[in-house]
């Protein structure tokens, strides 16, 4: 089961507190430890989260209860996530930094930024079958999303809309309390749209030393018990966006000599070619078929210089052109957003 780091309980306690309620009352029936709460040291199981979230919201008639504790921690990303995103250059490199690591914050939040010409998408799921009925922690993650980008910022941030996949929860007119813009509900995805000029928007703590050393760290954290699949995989998708992944480059970046890991990986039957490819190829089908990035945005999120050369490639995997691809798998509810 899934994880997430206790940090994401902060203020759990002085909110029940204010009305009424001990908040053992609510742990205890899903065998949450006190010493958890509030510590990013500590994890719970991220589906006690939810359940937790949706219990208390009942039992205290607060349906608005994820945004409220939202605003009442601020931004929850602490520890080397919140030195990664405040030390980048601007939010949107923030952004991106830290939805490469939300895996050491909890691998159950999925976030995707998806940029267009005049608005910036920020996309949040969490994987759960029935995250419709849970709309709690869906709440909660888009405002944090949304505090994040207001602390990277130094500015508060008023979204052009935010949409959800839920009904609203009460009264829908409530929701402008918090964010300050249209709210939509019924909606194919739970996203967060901004102005695309924000994410040029530069952080106020830049630091390309602490930044860089933060990245190291997290990349290293689970290599001791990852697979060198794993391992290697990781590497690719941190440097296909700059347009150097070889052999080479992730040998380097494993600390491991390229003969060493050319033959580390044949004793596995991986060829590191063939697996690049194989990577790209899938990759390539995610992002036509489920965001609405160009073909030459996609070409150089695959690490290609030309867009011709990813063009050759797709035919070559798909016997089609990305366009076609696109036009007969493409997520039709993709496309009207």
């Amino acid at each position: 089961m899934e994880s997430i780091r206790g940090s994401a309980l902060l203020q759990f306690d002085q909110m029940l507190a204010e009305h009424g309620a001990v908040q053992q009352d609510f742990l205890v029936p899903l065998k949450i430890g006190l010493e958890v709460v509030g510590n990013y040291g500590k994890t719970l199981p991220y589906l006690n989260l939810v359940r937790l979230f949706e219990g208390s919201a009942h039992a205290l008639s607060l349906p608005r209860f994820g945004l409220e504790l939202a605003v009442r921690q601020g931004s929850t990303l602490v520890g080397p996530l919140q030195h990664l995103a405040k030390s980048a250059p601007t939010v949107g490199h923030a952004l991106i930094a830290v939805i490469r690591y939300m895996r050491h914050y909890s691998p159950a939040l999925h976030y995707r930024l998806e940029r267009r010409a005049a608005q910036a998408l920020l996309y949040f799921d969490n994987g759960l079958p029935s995250s419709e009925q849970t709309p709690q922690i869906i709440e909660k993650s888009i405002m944090g999303a949304k505090l994040l980008i207001a602390e990277l910022r130094g500015v508060p941030l008023r979204p052009k809309a935010v949409m959800f996949r839920h009904s609203a929860l009460g009264d829908a007119k409530g929701y402008a309390r918090y964010f300050d813009c249209p709210v939509l509900f019924g909606q194919p995805h739970n996203c967060l749209v901004m102005s695309a000029d924000i994410l040029q928007e530069a952080t106020g703590s830049h630091d390309a030393t602490l930044h860089a050393i933060v990245r190291h760290y997290l990349e290293n954290q689970a290599v001791a018990c990852d697979s060198l699949r794993a391992q290697v995989e990781r590497k690719i998708q941190m440097l296909l966006p700059n347009q150097r992944c070889s052999l080479e480059q992730v040998a380097l970046a494993l600390e491991l000599n390229p003969r060493t890991l050319q033959r580390r990986l044949a004793s596995d039957g991986i060829d590191f070619e063939g697996y690049l490819d194989d990577l790209r190829r899938q990759q390539a089908q995610q992002m036509l078929r489920s965001t609405t990035l160009s073909v030459g945005q996609i070409s150089s999120e695959l690490g290609y210089r030309r867009t011709t050369s990813f063009c050759r490639a797709h035919l070559r995997w798909f016997d089609m052109t990305p366009l076609e691809h696109r036009r007969l798998h493409g997520d039709p509810m993709i496309a009207k957003l």
